[in-house]
């Protein structure tokens, strides 16, 4: 793995089009879920979190995340691991706070701002790829200030696939007409590398995100950088 960088890195010559991960990649999100969810537990009577544990659940959407909650673990993705009368409960209570609770306290990671805009000024299309629900990331991105960086914003809802299916980043490149060589993936979890393994795409991972508590390197990026500035 190359991540020994000067003057730029190769990886964004004859670049076209970026492709990043939300939650984690591009902003710090997890004091707002961590909220939501607590607020969700103790209605339900069930003890908080806390933004520890909710930062090894978040990655694969808010139904898997309100389940690990549930189910006070890793594993409560999978099916029958959580009641299905006490889940619906849950999510309605969970999307219900994590509305009201949405960019109060999250923030954009540092160097973030200045790379989305040199992407911009070199006409680089730039796409969120994230497995948040659809109404909650166009809100996020709209508080966080930078909406105006991005020609698509795909959630976990919008299509029939989601991360860390390839089917995403696909239709990005196809609704653009961009190839997968002139493309890069931008996440913080082993479900981005895995999504742009899968679509033939080369991928940045960021050490700072949330990766289910392992470290980005075991998911085996093309290149790890500690921030997107340097990049640039």
């Amino acid at each position: 793995m190359k991540t020994s960088l000067t003057n730029g890195h190769p990886f964004l010559n004859n670049l076209s089009l970026v492709m990043y991960d939300l939650d984690g990649t591009l902003v710090e999100s997890v004091p707002d879920l961590a909220a939501a969810l607590d607020k969700m537990l103790l209605d339900l009577g069930m003890p908080a979190a806390g933004e520890s544990k909710t930062r090894l659940w978040v990655g694969n959407g808010i139904p898997s995340l309100v389940k690990r909650a549930l189910a006070d673990d890793l594993r409560g993705d999978l099916p029958g691991q959580v009641d299905s009368s006490l889940f619906q409960t849950a999510h309605e209570l969970f999307k219900s706070h994590y509305n009201e609770e949405l960019g109060h306290h999250s923030y954009l990671y540092p160097g973030v701002s200045d790379f989305l805009g040199t992407m911009k000024d070199r006409g680089i299309k730039q796409v969120v790829i994230t497995n948040k629900s659809e109404q909650f990331t166009d809100r996020l991105l709209q508080l966080m200030g930078i909406d105006h960086c991005f020609e698509l914003t795909i959630g976990g809802d919008s299509l029939t696939e989601k991360k860390t299916h390839p089917m995403p980043l696909l239709y990005a490149m196809q609704r653009f007409d961009i190839p997968s060589e002139q493309s890069l993936m931008i996440g913080d979890s082993v479900n981005d590398i895995r999504a742009a393994r899968a679509a033939g795409v080369r991928v940045v991972g960021l050490p700072y995100g949330y990766n289910h508590g392992e470290p980005i390197e075991q998911a085996k990026p093309d290149l790890v950088v500690a921030s997107l500035t340097t990049l640039l």
